[in-house]
């Protein structure tokens, strides 16, 4: 999936981001990502590990199969994001939103999210689990299948989600 070929320059990969619709099998792991406009790109089977996105706009970008493990996200928008199997594995995400985003079968364990909104989503058989909730919002969202087990919420809203068809540890609650 990752090009085995040297690693591409910094400079090279901040152009492809830059230009480039649709990027395949690209590994854009351990670079700062400040104030890029991704709206519509196309991403399969990349990587972001450790990467910091900083006031980036991912808005109504179609994401495949990318790993974005121990990435940072600060001020960022994914509105009508349409992402499946992808990895937010120990993600930091604050001030951000997935508003009105297709967000499936994806992994968000040990996720640390603050200030961030999902609110009117599709979180299908995703996953936060170990994850830390502050200020997070999941209103209107699908939660069918999703799994919310050993999480730490703190001002957490589920309000109109299905959250009964959703998958909490045992003694915990949306409420």
């Amino acid at each position: 999936m990752f090009s085995t070929d040297e690693r591409i320059p910094r400079e090279k990969l901040v152009e492809m981001l830059k230009t480039e619709k649709k990027l395949f099998g690209i590994d854009f792991s351990d670079i700062d990502i400040h104030s890029f406009d991704l709206s519509e790109k196309i991403f399969i089977g990349c990587r972001f590990s450790r990467s910091i996105f900083t006031n980036t706009v991912l808005d109504r970008s179609k994401i495949r199969m990318c790993f974005f493990d121990f990435a940072h996200f600060s001020n960022c928008s994914f509105v009508h994001l349409d992402m499946q199997f992808s990895c937010f594995s120990g993600v930091h995400i604050n001030d951000s939103t997935f508003e009105n985003s297709d967000l499936l079968h994806n992994n968000f364990n040990g996720l640390l999210s603050g200030n961030t909104i999902f609110n009117d989503s599709d979180l299908y058989n995703s996953r936060f689990i170990m994850a830390t909730l502050k200020d997070t919002s999941f209103e209107n969202c699908n939660v069918q299948k999703t799994m919310f087990i050993q999480t730490i919420r703190e001002r957490v809203s589920f309000k109109y989600s299905n959250t009964r068809e959703a998958i909490f540890g045992k003694g915990e609650n949306p409420e």
